[in-house]
């Protein structure tokens, strides 16, 4: 079992709180051998102080430079910003969602040093699910109801509707395109608020499961463009929560779709960090979440799980740690040789795209690992 150097750092994204690893989870490391630095404040966010983490027998490092250059791993939460460039190696490796079919920037930057990036969004099972994605998914699928209704506040532009309606008047209409882990949970939550919630997807396995999971309180329907629109146009509330693993998320939901919504309804892009599902989606941050456009509010915050970050930090850590532990215990190159989960995560090696899927949306040649790995 080899001794690694593993970095946390704070993370710069707007707003976001999250920290990859908890003083729990970065004690485990160390219990195999580990080093765990972590920068000064990183966990503050998430009400995890540094003393916690020195208690854990991590090193508290006083700068951003301090975990990069004293680090073989650096696991994070999102992709790395523009001031963590100058630091990237191609002898160590980075750990975190990097959604770089969105990110061609960020692509770019990683090709340019040589650092091998492994994407979180693209760890795969055996079965096929992703089970790293999974727990943030649940939990934007959650907030994106939340955040949801209260853009249908007056005081932020919107209809000024309540979700669940009342005495006598009706409920909000919610739509949900996409019936995977986000999706659901949104279906969920609107549910649980009163709305009436209808879902669509192009899968009638997942459709089905829907309708038994909710006894058929949830109304399902075949995604098709013409159904889209049909449902956006009776909707208040209409959620895109689509994903293509490693692919740009498909424009399923039209600019006439959008157009067909009341004045002041709402749409929450779930997909944004794969460059959203509609075709009016722009990118926006937790410092100025909306935009209005053809009369429909738009939330399109790429990382919505960072209002609620104490709890995605904890399930982050319970999902992305025995990975990270495969990493470290075996090494960065014989871990993606020997763990085919880990493999199929690989983006970047060797100054090399190694995801076709990426290479497809961002117009970067593509490079298949074995033949890197020899």
């Amino acid at each position: 079992m080899l001794n690694m150097k593993i970095g946390v750092p704070r993370e710069r994204k707007t707003l976001e709180k999250r920290v990859a690893l908890t003083p729990s989870g970065a004690e485990e490391l160390i219990r195999h051998g580990h080093e765990v630095l972590i920068e000064k404040g990183a966990g503050e966010g998430s009400f995890f102080p540094d003393e916690e983490y020195r208690k854990a027998g991590c090193k508290i490092a006083d700068t951003l430079a301090d975990v990069w250059n004293d680090s073989e791993l650096i696991v994070k939460v999102k992709e790395p910003h523009e001031e963590e460039y100058q630091y990237f190696r191609s002898d160590m490796a980075i750990f975190d969602y990097l959604h770089l079919a969105g990110l061609p920037d960020v692509a770019k930057a990683m090709l340019e040093k040589g650092i091998t990036g492994i994407a979180y969004e693209l760890v795969q099972t055996e079965d096929h699910r992703l089970p790293l994605l999974e727990p943030m998914s649940e939990i934007a699928g959650q907030l994106s109801v939340l955040n949801g209704a209260n853009a249908l506040l007056s005081q932020h532009g919107g209809r000024g509707m309540l979700m669940g309606g009342a005495i006598g008047v009706p409920a909000c209409n919610v739509v949900v395109i996409g019936a995977g882990i986000a999706g659901r949970n949104a279906a969920d939550v609107a549910l649980g608020m009163g709305a009436h919630v209808t879902i669509l997807d192009i899968d009638y396995r997942k459709l089905e499961a829907v309708k038994v999971a909710w006894n058929g309180r949830i109304q399902t329907r075949y995604s098709t463009g013409v159904t889209v629109v049909e449902e956006c146009s009776r909707a208040q509330l209409v959620i895109g929560a689509v994903l293509v693993p490693g692919h740009s998320a498909p424009k399923v939901i039209s600019r006439k779709a959008i157009e067909s919504m009341e004045e002041g309804s709402v749409f929450v892009d779930i997909s944004v960090d794969q460059g959203g599902c509609a075709e009016t989606t722009r990118t926006t941050s937790l410092a100025e979440p909306t935009y209005k456009e053809l009369g429909v509010i738009h939330y399109a915050v790429p990382n919505m799980p960072a209002q609620t970050p104490r709890t995605s930090t904890m399930a982050l850590t319970a999902a992305t740690l025995p990975y990270i532990i495969k990493l470290a215990d075996s090494g960065v190159d014989t871990a993606i040789r020997k763990y085919p989960e880990l493999n199929a995560a690989v983006n970047t090696y060797q100054g090399k795209l190694t995801n076709q899927a990426v290479s497809d949306s961002i117009g970067i040649d593509y490079t298949p690992l074995d033949t890197l790995l020899g």
